[in-house]
């Protein structure tokens, strides 16, 4: 079986740690390297994160951290969505899994130019315009970038802003306009795929250190979103990216031409999705539909496979 190689940019986050361990969990991809973004929490918290996750499941993988602060002036504030830490606050042993030296965008840059590769990208799209500015052939070197982030109808940080494209306008502007295949995950998509308590309880049912970690992540996650939305619908953003890839078809997907709003006292961060069928044919993809029911089974089959029993 052909294994995609990939590359996960991420701001872990609780919702980017499911999406890694789906990665980790899916024999037919091969994860090449974890870099590290500002995000939901400070670069010290994600990157730290990022090597928590790939010592839960044992691989040897790269992490690498990458940028700090935005492109832009203003500083983002650390959300507390996913913790204080990012990973629902619990306790972590010390990670043994090393740091690369390198800064993240010369580790996109080496795995692109080591053979074909996928970038999902899962948080702010820092990393990738920095790596764009230092090695402007990047784009045709890349088979598919897969992101979440932006919104058609309604944001989640302002009325039309999502937050990975809401951190740094200016990154997902320059992103977007690279000659690299796009596929975009925006909130009108991930809102539709949701785990709920039964998932929860059954994660717990397995016995499983890997099950009873992303039981214990998630449980804060759904009692913010029972605060946010009033329900504790538990909104799975982040898998919708590795669930394309591992999963084909899964997602209806369209094309469109994609924009960012970088000013403005209202819209700044707000995602412009062209969807007039003139781009039917566009290397920019959205998604549009998934059915839940499937997803929520295929991801915890997945999931399953990881980790060993607790002793």
């Amino acid at each position: 079986m052909d294994r995609r190689r990939v590359l996960i940019d991420t701001d872990p986050g609780v919702d980017d740690a499911v999406a890694i361990l789906l990665a980790f969990a899916s024999p037919d991809i091969e994860l090449v390297a974890i870099t590290a973004v500002a995000g939901n929490v400070g670069l010290d918290k994600t990157t730290l994160n990022a090597r928590r996750l790939v010592d839960l499941v044992g691989r040897r993988v790269i992490v690498a951290a990458g940028c700090a602060e935005p492109l832009s002036e203003r500083v983002s504030e650390e959300s507390v969505v996913h913790g204080h830490d990012g990973l629902g606050d619990l306790e972590w042993p010390e990670p043994v899994t090393p740091l690369d030296p390198r800064h993240a965008a010369e580790v996109i840059y080496d795995a692109a130019s080591e053979g074909p590769l996928t970038i999902v990208a899962i948080g702010p799209l820092t990393n990738l315009a920095v790596a764009l500015e230092r090695h402007p052939d990047l784009a045709t070197m890349v088979e598919e970038l897969v992101i979440m982030g932006g919104a058609s109808f309604e944001g989640n940080v302002t009325p039309a802003a999502e937050f990975n494209i809401w951190v740094d306008p200016e990154a997902a502007r320059s992103v977007f306009a690279a000659e690299w295949p796009i596929t975009l995950m925006p909130l009108d998509l991930t809102h539709q795929a949701y785990l709920v308590d039964e998932d929860l309880d059954e994660m717990r049912s397995w016995g499983t250190v890997v099950g009873d970690r992303c039981a214990g992540m998630l449980e804060p996650y759904a009692a913010f979103h029972d605060e946010w939305y009033g329900n504790r619908d538990i909104i799975m953003h982040d898998a919708m990216c590795v669930y394309e890839l591992v999963s084909p078809g899964a997602i209806s997907l369209q094309g469109v031409r994609l924009a960012v709003e970088v000013t403005g006292e209202h819209a700044r961060g707000a995602t412009f999705i062209d969807r007039r069928r003139v781009h039917a044919e566009s290397t920019q993809r959205v998604g549009v539909h998934v059915d839940n029911h499937q997803f929520r089974r295929f991801l915890l089959e997945r999931l399953r496979s990881l980790g060993v029993s607790e002793q």
